[in-house]
């Protein structure tokens, strides 16, 4: 059995469109955007083959990430060539069109694909420390440091100015 989907991601939502190749089924519907949303959709479909297309946008590598823990195949969408191949819009995009036509393309092979980097490229780096500029910019403010204090402190310490 093989599953075609395509996935439509959000921040709060993904909208998705999966296929059964075998019995022509196709389920609709919307889940959280959360790995563990996306490991659970995946699993329902245990032993089966499933693909699934992603669009390169906001939020792509935690889905991947997910679908490749979950034993399923991620095929990641370059946006602009994907919307290309859908030509001038003729009604409203909605996120279930998105769906729809990401799982189309990569059902018929025909899915522009981006380049997914392996785990060990993905790995969270330990944050770099802040460049002297970032530093300073991000400083908490003193009354030595705020501008119109520069000038003014050091004369009204001497009682120049009342």
């Amino acid at each position: 059995m093989t599953i075609v989907a395509g996935f439509d991601v959000h921040r709060a939502q993904i909208t998705f469109d999966a296929l059964d190749r075998e019995t022509g089924e196709v389920k609709r519907g919307r889940i959280r955007a959360t790995p563990e949303a996306v490991r659970e959709w995946a699993e329902a479909f245990a032993g089966a083959e499933v693909h699934v297309a992603v669009e390169a946008g906001t939020g792509w590598l935690f889905v991947c990430e997910a679908l490749r823990e979950a034993g399923a195949s991620a095929h990641l969408a370059e946006p602009a060539e994907t919307s290309a191949l859908r030509g001038p819009k003729r009604r409203a995009k909605t996120d279930r069109e998105d769906a729809r036509w990401l799982r189309a393309l990569l059902a018929e092979g025909r899915l522009p694909e981006a380049w997914i980097p392996p785990p060990a490229r993905t790995a969270r780096v330990p944050a770099m420390p802040p460049t002297r500029h970032e530093a300073a910019v991000t400083a908490p403010r003193t009354p030595w440091r705020t501008p119109r204090c520069r000038a003014s402190r050091p004369l009204g310490e001497a009682g120049a100015v009342a």
